[in-house]
């Protein structure tokens, strides 16, 4: 789509200049006019014309100075200029700004017809060439992360490998050397492309004026794959690029925080596979290292089978059951120390320990009421997301506290809670819409949480209790000769008459009517 500005500030021109020129059939697909400078400035921000067909001459800024302050603005729009003037300085400065042509007033439309036309091919020029550079850089971007992942399986053709990684630039031959490194994330990168920007540009401040070549990309959006290449002293356990590397671990924090594994050194691109299979034996050591910090080829996690001992898990049953905090804690943190020590892989029987403990914490939640639904959410989001024994502790350790505390507080003030409830209750009866909600929200807890503690404590349900005191109330009213039945169901709390008659025989075994004839009762 072609769109074309006509800046001009006589109003017949800008009219004559609208009704007779073809733009349709000369292939300008919208026209918009502008009186002056200003105005067209605003134009040109919003709706960013290709063309711009300007007066030189005009009241406030002049066309030449409009024109090259939009340069900035639009460096790839088409100038064309039209002046009852033909100043040698209004040439020369049309000249300079790349103007396809100076149309002389009165306008000739044969001659403003052409000059738009060749303004129109200038710009299809320009598209095309932004497009084959758009596509040489994506070709090349695309080469380098298929050079970059090849690396990541044994080679079949070394050769082969050679000649991809020189034609991306990733490698060539002399005195180079190469390591693979990887870099694991916290948490999931959704913008990929601006976490390796951030990650470039803190590389280079480390660096400072030396020299680099390290090409990244992602595997998937926690895990970003380097290939470093430079000479033996760049690339050593202390070289200049190598520091780099762990010191930007070590400094990451917030959504970037990492964990840096480190691939054996290389001299030949047949021997990657090498350092990248060195770099994921290492990557294992984030479960007991932690983020934010890095772990070099040569070091590895315990990657055998870990429980729980027996008397270490009785020991942390009894202290949740006797509400002891600082023992349970202090028995998790054993557990930690111990695997910490033991350097252990977060291998599949190191989960099972903690969802064990976790098991535990879970029984005490349901027995509070307090944990329901939250085994199933968490199974499925913690567990299979957790990447340090930090964190599986960190969690455990969490719902531990919350589950003693909540028990402490069911403990401490338990019973003031269920008077409360039932001071409501006394309060609300006759209210048709009283719900379980509106009574947990009066006393601040969760509707489960308070089910479970008002059952516990009164031997019945709240709605039953409830129940039980509508009808009390019921047979008091009933004693009123005066009062309907309808009547009565409304003050208790029923709005239908019959579904209270049928809830009133049901409590009490007989009929609001005989019950009525009854009152000795």
């Amino acid at each position: 789509m072609i769109k074309l500005l006509i800046v001009e500030d006589e109003l017949i021109t800008r009219r004559g200049l609208m009704r007779h020129v073809p733009w349709k059939k000369i292939g300008v697909d919208a026209v918009e006019t502008a009186e002056n400078a200003d105005e067209a400035f605003g134009i040109c921000a919003r709706w960013q014309p290709d063309i711009v067909l300007s007066d030189i001459k005009m009241r406030g800024m002049d066309g030449i100075e409009m024109c090259r302050q939009l340069r900035s603005l639009l460096p790839d729009c088409q100038i064309i200029f039209v002046s009852s003037y033909s100043y040698k300085e209004y040439l020369k400065a049309a000249i300079e700004l790349g103007a396809i042509q100076y149309v002389e007033k009165p306008v000739v439309l044969e001659e403003l017809i052409g000059a738009v036309e060749k303004g129109i091919e200038r710009i299809a020029q320009i598209k095309k060439q932004k497009a084959l550079q758009d596509s040489y850089t994506e070709s090349m971007d695309f080469l380098k992360r298929e050079a970059l992942f090849s690396l990541l399986s044994t080679p079949e053709d070394v050769k082969k490998l050679e000649c991809q990684l020189r034609r991306s630039g990733l490698w060539d031959s002399g005195d180079t050397r190469m390591r693979i490194g990887i870099v694991k994330l916290a948490g999931t990168v959704d913008d990929t492309g601006e976490f390796v920007r951030f990650y470039r540009e803190k590389l280079q401040i480390f660096m400072a004026e030396e020299q680099f070549y390290c090409n990244m990309d992602f595997h998937d959006n926690r895990t970003l794959i380097l290939l470093a290449t430079g000479t033996k002293s760049m690339l050593d356990r202390d070289g200049e690029l190598i520091r780099a590397l762990c010191v930007l671990a070590m400094e990451s924090k917030g959504e970037y925080r990492h964990f840096l594994a480190v691939g054996a050194m290389v001299e030949e691109p047949g021997k990657l596979y090498a350092s990248y299979q060195s770099a994921c034996q290492s990557a294992g050591c984030l479960s007991y290292k932690g983020f934010a910090s890095f772990a070099f080829c040569g070091e590895a996690p315990a990657d055998r089978y870990f429980e729980v001992e027996k008397d270490q898990e009785e020991a942390f049953v009894g202290a949740l059951s006797r509400r002891e905090k600082e023992e349970a804690i202090r028995i998790l943190e054993q557990i930690y120390a111990q695997l910490i020590t033991e350097k252990a892989a977060l291998n599949s029987s190191v989960k099972n320990m903690y969802f064990l403990l976790y098991s535990h914490i879970q029984q005490l939640e349901k027995e509070l009421l307090t944990g329901e639904g939250r085994e199933r959410r968490e199974s499925g989001r913690f567990w299979d997301n957790a990447q340090t024994l930090e964190e599986l502790h960190t969690f455990v350790a969490a719902r531990a506290m919350e589950a003693i505390e909540a028990r402490e507080r069911e403990g401490t003030g338990g019973n003031a809670v269920i008077f409360q409830v039932i001071e409501v209750m006394k309060q609300r009866y006759s209210d048709k819409s009283l719900c379980i909600k509106d009574l947990a929200d009066a006393v601040y807890l969760t509707p489960s949480y308070l089910s479970g503690l008002f059952k516990r404590r009164t031997g019945t349900t709240i709605n039953q209790y409830l129940t039980n005191m509508r009808i009390d109330q019921a047979k008091k009213l009933l004693r009123d000769n005066s009062l309907k039945l309808y009547h009565v169901a409304d003050l208790v709390g029923y709005e239908d008459a019959a579904y209270f008659a049928r809830i009133f025989k049901a409590q009490t075994g007989m009929t609001p009517s005989e019950y009525k004839e009854n009152k000795n009762l």
